[in-house]
């Protein structure tokens, strides 16, 4: 098993119903053209007891109503909305937008389509000044943005028309039950959009807005009611950056009602996710209100009555990605341990697209800590082959508000194949275990450390790994926590990568996409107010104290954990002496591990195979 076996792999994304009740979805492989980088083909296929290809072009976020399937494809860089004629014949264009669409919304009826556009709006060209007198300017994959705000346009008899516009963003479109209008979310004003807080409103096709709710925290998943009613996951911030959603339904006399509270949505860690899913509220033939929540390691379906009684309705050896009504019947992509996407229906497995690609892999043994406080940390270990003792990387995820759990992580995998033993594990601040145990409180390297190095002892002393030869990786909060830990604990590592890491809040704030909001949300502190803090929580501050070889990975275009973050550690490492080694990668964003080009992702890896060889 080498990182090769990327090219050979397939995904399965945006589940969706299709004609006649079956399953529709995005089918993903990777091209390998002969004078051409390595790219993802997306096109749209179909499942009938037999996967039948759609399209041989682009396709993607497809969606079936009346006589068409509809779906995007980029036109000169920009996406615009197609629709496929069941009768036969060519994909229609029916978007002309310079600017593209970045969302759409067919009406119950067919009649209509709901588009989120900037219009005609076009950018400087590269070379030409740009000039911003708002916040954010520029977002992760996505680069700088446009000075023009995202509306709301009506298409109907083949003209689209403006329907909202604002000076803040619309977020967020879904049609009411009766197609008559639409609900929308957006900002109420900049400092609003700075502090992830949004309103919900309603518009009537002739452009009458009313306000609903909201103005307290952030709203998403809108999902009409036949009732009249909507449902959808909010919250106020009450507990920072580690607050839990909640599950809210307001009936059609305004009132509203708590449903549910937990980690919705699936926050479990993969590398083998191309694509998305449907994981927000949706109501089912039987009326209830169908949602993913991530819950002890796995990402289940939940059912919820508007009456506010909730169980689980998928079995916990599934990891859902996506689900869909079809017909009358529920489909899911599912995940496990060992397996990417599969299409699963009642617990059956359908189709999977790396039947006869992924070799047989083992399933990682679960191990959990009981901390002095009380608490139990959930986390597994994979065992390479033989008796040991191993070497073994302490690995750690993202987030901080992310898990580990029954999800493939590919990368964990190619480790143990090389000879690594990888123990992993879900510290405080982890999605899953509840509010109290997601909420870090300015509490990062404190509560978190404990649970990390505990938990690394724990399966030291349990399974046979090899305590002189323990190395330290992860990326984004687990970049930081790897710079951290190297930088607290100087001979505890014999290796580190830090990748996309954080290294100075004083500079993440003003340089992150998500700066100042994130850095206050979770650290409660700005630069000038408490730089004490900051600093104090900024390995910088401690890189005086490394010694673990480290290699440092970072990408060009990340915009979420800029690269200076990993230009100013290895530098620091390097001036000190600490043998260090800096993997740069241009035109990749944060998201290079699980969706940069293949080739550059297979490179990552690679890299990271020759710093374990060389020092553990």
């Amino acid at each position: 098993m080498t990182t090769d076996l990327l090219y050979q792999l397939r995904f399965l994304s945006d589940l969706t119903e299709g004609p006649g009740g079956k399953p529709l979805f995005v089918y993903t492989d990777i091209e390998r053209p002969e004078k051409e980088p390595p790219r993802y083909r997306s096109r749209l296929a179909m499942w009938d007891g037999e996967m039948h290809l759609l399209t041989q072009g682009e396709a993607k976020s497809p969606f079936w109503r009346g006589r068409y399937i509809y779906f995007t494809r980029k036109v000169d860089k920009v996406p615009q909305l197609f629709r496929l004629p069941l009768s036969g014949g060519e994909a229609e264009q029916i978007t002309q937008f310079k600017a593209g669409i970045e969302g759409y919304k067919v009406s119950p009826d067919g009649s209509r389509i709901a588009l989120l556009t900037r219009g005609d709006y076009e950018p400087p060209k590269p070379d030409e000044p740009r000039i911003y007198e708002t916040w954010p300017v520029k977002f992760d994959a996505r680069g700088l943005l446009p000075g023009q705000p995202r509306e709301l346009w009506l298409w109907e008899n083949a003209t689209a028309r403006p329907l909202v516009k604002l000076a803040q963003d619309v977020e967020e479109v879904v049609w009411n039950a009766v197609g008559n209008g639409l609900y929308f979310t957006a900002s109420g004003s900049p400092q609003e959009r700075w502090g992830w807080i949004q309103r919900a409103y309603h518009v009537g096709l002739d452009g009458h807005i009313d306000e609903l709710f909201g103005g307290v925290g952030p709203i998403g998943g809108l999902e009409p009611t036949p009732d009249g009613g909507l449902v959808y996951l909010a919250h106020a911030w009450e507990r920072g950056g580690g607050t839990e959603s909640r599950l809210y339904y307001r009936g059609l006399d305004g009132n509203i009602r708590l449903l549910a509270q937990g980690s919705f949505l699936n926050s479990v860690n993969s590398d083998m996710r191309i694509g998305a899913g449907v994981q927000t509220p949706r109501v089912g033939p039987d009326g209830r209100v169908y949602v993913v929540v991530t819950h002890q390691g796995s990402a289940r379906l939940l059912a919820v009555t508007l009456g506010g009684e909730v169980r689980f309705f998928s079995p916990e050896e599934f990891n859902i990605l996506g689900f869909a009504f079809c017909g009358n019947d529920l489909y899911t992509l599912s995940e496990n341990f060992t397996h990417g996407a599969r299409l699963t229906r009642r617990g059956e497995v359908l189709f999977d697209p790396n039947a006869g690609v992924l070799p047989e892999l083992p399933t990682p043994q679960e191990a959990r800590y009981k901390a002095p406080e009380g608490h139990s940390v959930q986390g597994w270990v994979l065992l390479p082959e033989g008796k040991g003792p191993h070497p073994v990387v302490l690995y750690i995820h993202g987030g901080p508000h992310t898990a580990f759990g029954n999800a493939l992580m590919l990368q964990l995998q190619l480790f143990r194949a090389a000879g690594f033993a990888v123990a992993y594990c879900n510290p405080r601040g982890s999605t899953g275990y509840g509010q109290d145990y997601v909420e870090l409180g300015q509490r990062w390297g404190d509560i978190d450390e404990q649970d990390l190095l505990g938990f690394l002892d724990h399966v030291l002393a349990q399974f046979p790994l090899d305590a002189r030869r323990v190395a330290v990786a992860g990326g984004s909060y687990g970049g930081y926590m790897t710079n951290w830990l190297t930088a607290r604990h100087p001979a505890r590592f014999k290796a580190a990568v830090t990748d996309r890491s954080i290294c100075n809040w004083l500079s993440f704030y003003g340089a992150s996409d998500i700066g100042p909001r994130f850095t206050y949300l979770q650290l409660g502190a700005r630069p000038w107010e408490r730089p004490e803090v900051l600093w104090q929580k900024s390995p910088l501050s401690l890189a005086h104290q490394v010694q673990t070889p480290t290699l440092v990975v970072h990408s060009e275009q990340d915009h979420r954990c800029p690269i200076d973050q990993g230009e100013t550690w290895y530098t620091v490492l390097l001036q000190k002496g600490v043998p260090t080694r800096f993997f740069r990668v241009p035109e990749e964003g944060h998201e290079l591990s699980r969706a940069g080009r293949p080739d550059r992702r297979i490179a990552r890896l690679n890299a990271y195979l020759e710093w374990f060889k060389a020092y553990l």
